[in-house]
C-alpha cells in the first residue's frame, strides 16, 4: 500500500500546511485582522505552541462558533469556560474560515505544466512497486477469505491530501480505478458516493480520508466532480458544502463519511505500506498502521520524508518496541531518483538493519 502526506504534492508545486501558514497570517493582516492574529499568536506562544496553519483555523472556527467548539474539545474545555452562555460568536470574524478555505482550495490546485512531470514520477514509483509482484492482500467486504485476491504493492493507495494529482495521473494513463464514487449517466460530470466500487477487487484502488477540493455535499448526497467545478460551466447540481475534513484541532474522520473511507482503509492487510511525505499527525490513522505492523506478521513500514527519523517519533513508540526495526526510514525528497533508489533497496528487504546494510556507498552519505 502506498500512504500520500503532503510531501508527496510537493514536487507540483503545492504547499504543506506548514509552509502555508505564514501566507494564511499575511491574508488575516491584509484584511485588517492583525490585531486577532497578534492576540493568536501571544495565546500560542505563551504555552510553547506555533501559530501554525491548524492552530490559526481552529482558533479562528471556535471564535466564530463557540458553543459547538467547546462540545468537539471535550469535558476539559466545558469545565475551563464556566461561563460559556458569556462567549458570543465573534461576528466581525465570521467571513475567516470561508476565507481559509478557500485559500485552501486554491492552493491545492496544480498547474496544467505539471502533467508531464507528474506522469513521470508516478510512472516511476509504480514500476518500483511493480516489481516486487502480486504480495497485498486485498480486503473485500463480503469476500470469503480463501477467495480474497492479492494485488501489486501501490495498487492500494490512501492520502490525506485535497489535491487531485492522483486521480490526474490515472486519467492521464486511462486506468479505470475505484475511489468510493461511481459515475452518473445522468449527469457525466459528476460522480456519485458508492462505497461498493471497492468490491471491484484487482483495480487500483484511492482512498481519500480527507475529502478533496472537487468533492462536495448537495442536499442529501455527497458528490465528486471528474472537473475542476469552478470551471465547469454548467454543473447540474449547487455546490452546498465542500467535504473536506478541514485542518482543525478536531478532525471528524470519525464521523460520516469519511469513516466509511477509514474504514476501507483501516480493513486492508499489507505488507508494506510505503508513506511518502507523511507526518505521522493524524492519530486514528497512526492506530490503524501500528494495528497492521502488530496483526500481519512480516509487515513493514517504509517511510520516505527528507526528516524520516523526525515524523516516525509522531508514532508515539519508543526505539525498543518491536515494531521499530519493521519501519524502514528513506530520507530524501519524493521524486528524486536517490530516493527512488533508496525506495528499491527498501522494498526489497525485511528490517531497517538489512536495508542499511545494503545500501550503496554514494546513498549512505545522505542518511544522516
Amino acid at each position: 500500500m502506498i500512504f500520500l502526506g503532503a510531501g508527496a504534492s510537493k514536487p507540483f508545486e503545492i504547499k504543506t500546511l506548514e509552509e502555508m501558514s505564514g501566507d494564511l497570517i499575511k491574508i488575516m493582516k491584509n484584511k485588517g485582522y492583525g490585531e486577532i492574529v497578534e492576540k493568536i499568536t501571544n495565546g500560542l506562544r505563551k504555552f510553547g505552541m506555533t501559530p501554525d496553519f491548524e492552530a490559526v483555523y481552529t482558533i479562528v472556527e471556535g471564535l466564530t462558533k463557540p458553543r459547538q467548539t467547546v462540545k468537539n474539545n471535550g469535558p476539559f474545555t466545558a469545565y475551563v469556560c464556566k461561563e460559556l452562555e458569556k462567549i458570543k460568536p465573534k461576528q466581525n470574524l465570521m467571513e475567516l474560515p470561508q476565507v481559509f478555505r478557500n485559500f485552501l482550495y486554491d492552493e491545492c490546485k496544480f498547474k496544467s505544466d505539471h502533467h508531464n512531470k507528474i506522469k513521470e514520477i508516478y510512472d516511476k514509483l509504480f514500476s518500483i512497486c511493480g516489481q516486487i509482484g502480486a504480495v497485498e492482500s486485498r480486503q473485500v467486504e463480503g469476500v470469503e477469505a480463501d477467495k480474497k485476491p492479492s494485488v501489486k504493492v501501490g495498487y492500494t493507495i490512501a492520502t490525506t491530501n485535497y489535491d487531485m494529482i492522483l486521480e490526474s495521473y490515472l486519467m492521464m494513463m486511462g486506468e479505470n480505478y475505484a475511489d468510493g464514487f461511481r459515475p452518473t449517466l445522468e449527469r457525466p460530470l459528476i460522480k456519485e458516493l458508492d462505497l461498493t466500487t471497492y468490491s471491484y477487487a484487482r483495480q487500483r484502488w484511492l482512498i481519500k480520508l480527507h475529502g478533496s477540493i472537487w468533492q462536495f455535499r448537495y442536499r442529501n448526497s455527497i458528490f465528486k466532480t471528474v472537473e475542476d467545478p469552478k470551471v465547469i460551466s454548467s454543473i447540474p447540481v449547487r455546490i452546498e458544502e465542500q467535504m473536506m475534513i478541514y485542518p482543525t484541532g478536531e478532525k471528524p474522520i470519525l464521523h460520516y463519511p469519511y469513516y466509511d473511507f477509514y474504514h476501507v482503509f483501516k480493513t486492508q492487510k499489507w505488507n508494506n505500506l510505503i508513506a511518502i511525505g507523511y507526518s505521522f499527525r493524524d492519530d486514528p490513522v497512526n492506530i490503524a498502521i501500528l494495528e497492521n505492523l502488530e496483526r500481519v506478521k512480516g509487515s513493514k513500514l517504509i517511510v520516505v520524508n527528507p526528516k524520516p527519523a523526525k515524523v516516525i517519533q509522531n508514532l508515539g513508540i519508543p526505539a525498543t518496541s518491536k515494531f521499530d526495526e519493521r519501519i524502514i526510514p528513506v530520507k530524501g525528497e519524493f521524486g528524486f531518483e536517490d530516493t527512488f533508489e533508496k525506495l528499491k533497496i527498501a522494498l526489497k528487504v525485511d528490517n531497517k538493519p538489512r536495508y542499511f546494510a545494503r545500501l550503496p556507498q554514494h546513498l549512505k552519505d545522505n542518511i544522516s
